[in-house]
């Protein structure tokens, strides 16, 4: 019995000091979700990968701009290198454009997650995501994540994709991302933790259970590549998952194009930053509904 309380009074002490270092902005969580109240008719397509193929070895980089809407709602779109060296020179960029523009809210790719920053670096944990999420804690600007809800997502994929091919390529998918930095010790386990963690979801948990079946279905069906060596920089290997990108890709835009619009016409000044292949690819879009 005794032993019992003391296990109660622990716990209740590491929920106290859990929760005062997470307001204390010590410990950070992954950003919130935003929940698009009223979406609109997007007037001008978002650029396909397909298209965007044809300018990805010419436009600027950082591909950076701004749009002004007459509701007084601003949007600054930085795309940007996903690199977490710290002194590359986009990070200076970053806050000076922060500066300039004074953002009310701000939106980051991808979910992100815990950050003890007592030991970890921002930047090194978490390159561009991570130093915005800390510009926004020191200055007290909202922050979002412009990605959709997995599940969302999923069930978008599900009405073009067998699940199997989705669960496929969300295990490939940060392995994939996160080669552009650098290559895992050990490539197997490394995809078993995304297998676990990024097919834990309705629809396709479960479909496969060790890295091995994943790496037998990828030798049946792209023989001529060693996932192991794969990177993402330039694109997915022609093929069903190449097409489960794109689609992908088109989803997560749409989520982030309607996200910025409601938020700039509810006045906000959104500072907003992704990969360098969707700035461009958004610019249209956004610059027809904000400006119309």
């Amino acid at each position: 019995m005794k032993n019992l309380k003391r296990i109660s009074i622990a716990l209740g002490v590491f929920i106290i000091v859990a929760v005062s270092l997470v307001s204390c902005n010590v410990i950070w969580t992954s950003p919130s979700y935003y929940d698009v109240k009223d979406p609109i008719t997007i007037e001008n397509p978002i650029m396909d990968m397909e298209t965007y193929e044809k300018i990805i070895n010419t436009h600027r980089r950082p591909y950076i701009y701004s749009i002004k809407s007459s509701s007084g709602g601003e949007a600054h779109i930085l795309g940007v290198a996903h690199t977490t060296d710290g002194n590359h020179p986009q990070f200076e960029t970053i806050k000076k454009l922060w500066n300039e523009a004074n953002p009310s809210v701000a939106l980051v790719e991808g979910r992100l997650g815990f950050l003890f920053t007592w030991f970890q670096d921002p930047i090194k944990k978490y390159g561009e995501g991570g130093l915005v999420s800390q510009l926004t804690k020191k200055n007290g600007v909202d922050l979002f994540t412009w990605e959709p809800a997995r599940e969302d997502e999923i069930e978008l994929l599900m009405k073009e994709f067998p699940v199997e091919q989705i669960a496929m390529f969300y295990s490939f998918r940060p392995y994939f991302s996160n080669m552009r930095h650098d290559k895992p010790e050990n490539p197997e386990k490394k995809l078993q933790e995304y297998l676990d963690s990024r097919t834990d979801y309705k629809h396709i948990r479960g479909i496969y259970k060790s890295w091995e079946e994943l790496d037998r279905l990828w030798k049946e069906d792209f023989p001529s590549i060693d996932w192991r060596d794969y990177s993402d920089m330039y694109g997915w290997p022609e093929g069903y998952l190449s097409d489960i990108a794109n689609s992908s890709n088109l989803a997560r835009d749409y989520h982030m194009v309607q996200t910025i619009i409601e938020l700039v016409n509810d006045g906000q000044t959104v500072f907003v930053t992704m990969g360098a292949s969707h700035a461009p690819r958004i610019e249209k879009s956004l610059r027809v509904a904000i400006t119309n």
